[in-house]
């Protein structure tokens, strides 16, 4: 782990949401000062003095897309030289990250080194190669890990359904194997090693559905084979140092998660050869994070990763507290339920504070042919309670939002009926006020539901 990172999982635990966007505010002001332009009119004022956390927010948004755009404007996919002196001198230069040129953006861009260093930094790894999406870093790892016809992959067996699609529809065909495997059970996993003798364990640390599985990590990191890990549903609140590190594991996240809100990112982290594997395969396929999307990614978000995380985390916790004490009745689940009292690597992380934003509420039992229709009664009438949009798919949001899963085009094939809250960083008082309200709304349609049966 640097001492950069280490430092920024020490003062990772904020006082308040409204700390953090003051941080990242004066971080712009930094930001544009570097680059040569003029900082967003009344920064970082606009942020510290507004009235709710709501409108610092807006304020912080406004400066950081203008910055946005400001780098917008002056981006070349490919900078003019005098001569092939300067044009090698300057290659040269960006490929360590101390110039921000592209000479060809789809190859270099010292812009990207720099951004993909401050990742590497703040995550704890060497090395981080930036691409275009979450589903970009977990393809351009496979295919870099060595796998091939007649190999098989270990991957739990409620992995996420994107990933379980990957693997059968692309690399399926060319004759490599998913073996599935209950990841949580350490005997089961055992088993399947030894059965398959897989080159390649895929593992999400916390799976993005009701039964919040968080796997069981010994059992692959002692194997000997190369491990994949997943981490977007919990964020920077995961530290490599504390579950495993070498060069034959990679993190991926997919970005557009805790990272940033404003353009599709994936990330992959590590050392070694694989990672430089991993950079030559995102060149050759044409994966790695272009153009104008780079500018999107604020350089203090980076840095506050661990500090985003760990005010999720904190305001997740008071959002179950309050949501049990109102509707007691439901089954509600998160990280931490999902690690229950074990005391293995993972869960302990996860007990620790490594325990992400998402929320799972399951009203009814599973069979219920109710549950779909009552699921989303909840979700709308809970939403219609707020002044701006709160209905939206994703996690990891500043502002708390949901949805309602039932048996749709964008659930998974176990078409399971419940309701996940992205539980964002806004104000404690905020963060009860929305966790009763779902209860409320809850309580109102299940009590109208009984009434008419």
């Amino acid at each position: 782990m640097t001492a950069a990172h280490a430092a920024g999982h020490g003062d990772a635990v904020a006082p308040s949401g409204r700390n953090y966007l003051d941080r990242l505010a004066r971080d712009v002001v930094e930001e544009c000062r570097q680059n040569g332009l003029k900082a967003p009119t009344g920064f970082p004022g606009t942020v510290v003095e507004a009235p709710s956390f709501t409108a610092a927010f807006e304020a912080y948004e406004s400066g950081a897309d203008a910055l946005a755009g400001l780098l917008g404007t002056t981006f070349q996919p490919a900078q003019a030289y005098p001569s092939m002196e300067a044009f090698w001198s300057d290659a040269h230069a960006q490929e360590t990250g101390t110039s921000p040129n592209a000479y060809w953006d789809s190859y270099e861009n010292g812009a990207r080194r720099r951004v993909e260093a401050d990742l590497a930094d703040a995550f704890g790894t060497q090395q981080a190669v930036l691409v275009n999406a979450g589903m970009s870093a977990l393809d351009v790892a496979v295919r870099a890990s060595g796998v091939g016809p007649g190999n098989s992959v270990l991957v739990h067996d409620r992995m996420y359904f994107e990933t379980h699609d990957l693997l059968t529809h692309v690399f399926g065909p060319w004759g490599i194997e998913a073996v599935h495997a209950d990841l949580r059970d350490e005997g089961a996993t055992r088993h399947a090693i030894t059965s398959h003798r897989p080159r390649l364990a895929v593992a999400e640390l916390a799976l993005n559905g009701p039964r919040c599985d968080i796997p069981v990590l010994e059992p692959l990191t002692e194997s000997g084979m190369r491990l994949l890990l997943d981490f977007s549903a919990l964020g920077h609140s995961v530290r490599p140092a504390d579950l495993v590190e070498g060069a034959d594991v990679v993190y991926i996240e997919s970005g557009m998660k805790y990272l940033t809100r404003k353009t599709g990112v994936g990330v992959v982290y590590g050392e070694g050869a694989w990672m430089d594997d991993i950079r030559a395969g995102a060149r050759r396929t044409g994966q790695q994070l272009q153009g104008r999307a780079l500018h999107w990614i604020r350089g203090g978000e980076i840095r506050a990763c661990a500090q985003r995380a760990a005010l999720h985390g904190a305001r997740r916790r008071l959002f179950v507290a309050t949501l049990r004490e109102h509707l007691p009745q439901a089954a509600v689940t998160d990280a931490l339920s999902g690690a229950g009292a074990r005391r293995d690597r993972l869960a302990r992380a996860v007990q620790d504070g490594a325990d992400g934003c998402m929320v799972f509420v399951c009203l009814t039992d599973p069979d219920d042919p109710r549950a779909e229709t009552l699921h989303r009664d909840v979700i709308a009438r809970w939403a219609a309670g707020f002044a701006t949009d709160r209905v939206r798919a994703g996690f990891g949001w500043t502002a708390t939002t949901g949805r309602s899963y039932g048996r749709d085009a964008l659930n998974t094939g176990l078409g399971e009926c419940f309701i996940r809250i992205s539980v964002g960083i806004e104000d404690e008082d905020g963060i009860v006020a929305q966790a009763r309200g779902l209860a409320r709304a809850a309580r109102d349609v299940l009590g109208a539901a009984e009434d008419r049966s």
